[in-house]
């Protein structure tokens, strides 16, 4: 009989995967991801939300050059999500990053990274 403190976390039933977070079982549902032929990854030292009334934005920055008045970031893409994919990334990026955490220490975030100015 389980009690609720046994924590299975890779335990596959007929419908997808179980999982164990803090003793509550839940399940997730199994996906396949097809890439089309216009993917591509960006990888990104900054970022920055923005909001429209219908979505949530993350301008993605690779580089920054120095101009007259401060910096300048090199922009590689824009990702526009809707709301709900929005508190979907919130979720999960918060699961990772605690587990990451736990097992690496605490991730630091230079005060720079956190006050870019967004201006297009």
């Amino acid at each position: 009989m389980d009690n609720g403190k046994h924590k299975n976390t890779n335990k596959e039933n007929e419908e997808g995967v179980q999982e164990s977070i803090e003793g509550e079982q839940i399940e997730k549902k199994r996906i396949s991801v097809f890439r089309s032929s216009l993917f591509n990854k960006i990888y990104a030292t900054n970022v920055v939300l923005t909001s429209t009334d219908v979505d949530i934005r993350l301008e993605l920055f690779n580089e920054k050059f120095k101009i007259e008045n401060g910096w300048a970031y090199h922009s590689d893409g824009l990702v526009i999500l809707t709301r709900e994919a929005a508190k979907k990334l919130l979720i999960t990026l918060e699961e990772k990053i605690k587990s990451y955490e736990k097992e690496n220490g605490e991730i630091k975030v230079n005060e720079d990274r956190m006050e870019v100015q967004y201006s297009i």
